[in-house]
């Protein structure tokens, strides 16, 4: 017991429970899939398809998931090689590639998007529009708070 409280009492371990209990729906929905897909897969071609009619980066990847720029790299090659997305570079700079959902990765997004509709609405059950308002304002003040650590 640390500081009078158990483990399981401190938020970061709820916060694991949740991470891990929906890597293991996302898992088990995507077993049968060709290809399978993972869950930061699944929303890298979410956050594409919602902002497909902006210019996205890498950096923008990478921000929006707080991830870093080899793991976002990785990810990265990893949809095209499966054909999801493509990497096309800027006229004026080569070295700057705009991020493009293909076909097939609308088509893979949209299949995981059905999945997450029905995972938001099994982990709101039971909860009412407030409460969820609530739930999502406490949740937006946890990242901010850790954003403000990392400095």
């Amino acid at each position: 017991m640390q500081n009078g409280r158990i483990a399981e009492e401190h938020l970061g371990h709820r916060f694991r429970v949740i991470h891990n209990r929906i890597d293991k729906y996302f898992t088990g929905r995507r077993k049968n899939e060709k290809p399978k897909l993972t869950r930061p897969q699944c929303a890298t071609l979410h956050y594409l398809y919602d902002h497909r009619e902006q210019d996205v980066f890498q950096k923008d990847i990478e921000e929006t998931f707080s991830i870093s720029g080899a793991t976002a790299t990785n990810l990265l090659k990893g949809l095209e090689r499966l054909g999801m997305i493509e990497r096309m570079p800027l006229a004026g700079d080569g070295r700057c590639k705009r991020i493009v959902l293909c076909e097939k990765g609308i088509k893979a997004h949209k299949q995981a998007f059905a999945d997450i509709i029905y995972m938001e609405e099994h982990l709101a059950k039971g909860m009412s529009k407030e409460e969820l308002q609530i739930l999502r304002g406490l949740l937006d003040r946890v990242i901010q708070n850790l954003e403000e650590m990392e400095g």
